[in-house]
């Protein structure tokens, strides 16, 4: 592999190139022993002791072996964070590759500012993020001032000087809309979801988006559409195959295969988009809202078996993954990630939030603590969206200033 492949570094990376370039030597000549210049510096702090160890017991062949595994082990961490690339491949291809050139990106830019409203110059544009900041902190200081420190309602100062935000109240919903919501609910037929799939295909055609994966696009018939809603409803529903084979009278080897070759990411993605482009084009779903807000949040599922992105957690009694969901205002899931659960979720906000295709208009979004970070508020703000996450402890977090604390604490006391 080594031999076939041409792997390329980006910065920081110089180290584990040359030990790379050095293992296709040893490889091409037979060699056994690990040269005495051999880098050692990318190796992990988790693996050094094993290199450590096996150079000072002398031991030539235990060396090799474990600077060989590290050697391999970091070029597939490299290639997983984008810091080795392979030219050519689609995968594993160089980062700056999926941006402009400054040749391109120079007739674009006044556009892309023009659409998200910023400056294309980068001190004008710091100003102009110092300008939004005062003015908000302005407001604020307007806000406390006007509160009274035995007001429970409002954004204050308690007696410590300390800033209270109370959480929202619950809305007050009259008994007789409450009796009229059950009523209206009664009146409901009861659908079987087979049923209910059935007509949304028939107003969506959701299902022409679970194509064969040998790429050929003719018509689907109706006994693969019945297959693929059999294998849908088994997997939403955690009743599997086998169990759905028995209730539905479709054998497993059948919904098997329909699952191998027509339910997969990018199908369920595609479909999922129609489904959301049909619900925001109904009236009622803009009762709810209008399609300009999201927010996202992960879970976590217990999981059993073999699986490349389940970990064992003590809180939750065994072996779990999560899933990261981004919700619009008028309650349709645009986009859902299957994610390690001790990562961080403010890695993941951006994605299905920029990469979704469907037709919403999005400018705000909102997440909580986990999804909130300085490099998101920036990102968000360069694309000309806005970040509104629920902040944990948000009285004792400094988020930014743009002068002393002394000044700052000059010009807006309460803000401090």
């Amino acid at each position: 592999m080594l031999a076939a492949i041409d792997f390329q570094g980006g910065p920081g990376t110089d180290e584990l190139m040359e030990a790379v370039a050095i293992l296709k030597e040893m490889n091409r000549l037979g060699g056994r022993k690990v040269p005495a210049g051999a880098p050692t510096g990318f190796v992990p702090a988790k693996y050094a002791d094993y290199l450590a160890k096996a150079r000072k017991s002398g031991e030539d062949t235990a060396y090799r072996h474990f600077w060989e595994l590290c050697v391999i082990l970091c070029l597939r961490d490299g290639l997983r964070s984008g810091d080795v690339f392979v030219p050519g491949s689609r995968r594993y291809a160089d980062p700056a590759t999926y941006l402009y050139t400054p040749e391109q990106w120079a007739p674009r830019r006044g556009e892309y500012c023009r659409l998200v409203g910023k400056p294309p110059n980068a001190a004008d544009a710091l100003e102009q993020g110092k300008e939004e900041l005062h003015a908000a902190l302005e407001e604020l200081e307007t806000t406390l001032a006007g509160a009274a420190p035995g007001d429970t309602g409002m954004v204050r100062l308690d007696e410590d000087e300390h800033l209270v935000v109370p959480p929202l109240s619950a809305e007050d919903v009259p008994a007789e809309a409450k009796a009229l919501k059950d009523e209206l609910a009664a009146m409901l037929p009861f659908a079987p979801i087979a049923s209910l799939l059935i007509e949304l295909d028939a107003r969506t055609h959701f299902l022409d988006c679970f194509t064969h994966a040998g790429g050929r696009k003719l018509s689907t018939s109706a006994e693969t559409k019945r297959n693929i809603l059999a294998v849908l409803i088994a997997m939403s529903t955690n009743l599997g195959l086998a169990r759905m084979s028995e209730a539905c009278g479709v054998s497993y080897d059948v919904l098997a295969w329909t699952m191998e070759w027509y339910v997969r990411e990018e199908t369920l993605r595609e479909a999922n988009t129609a489904i959301v482009d049909h619900h925001y084009g109904l009236e009622l779903a803009k009762v709810f809202g209008g399609g300009t807000m999201s927010s996202s949040d992960g879970q976590r599922f217990p999981v059993r078996g073999k699986t490349l992105t389940g970990r064992t957690m003590v809180i939750h009694g065994g072996q779990v993954l999560s899933t990261y969901t981004h919700v619009s205002d008028q309650w349709s899931t645009y986009g859902t990630k299957i994610i390690v659960p001790t990562a961080r979720e403010a890695h993941y906000v951006l994605d299905d939030f920029l990469g979704n295709a469907t037709d919403l208009p999005i400018t705000e979004h909102a997440t909580d603590t986990h999804g909130a970070t300085l490099i998101n508020f920036a990102l968000f703000d360069l694309v000309g969206k806005a970040l509104t996450p629920r902040m944990r402890d948000l009285t004792r977090v400094t988020l930014v200033r743009d002068d002393t604390p002394t000044e700052i604490a000059k010009r807006y006391p309460g803000c401090r």
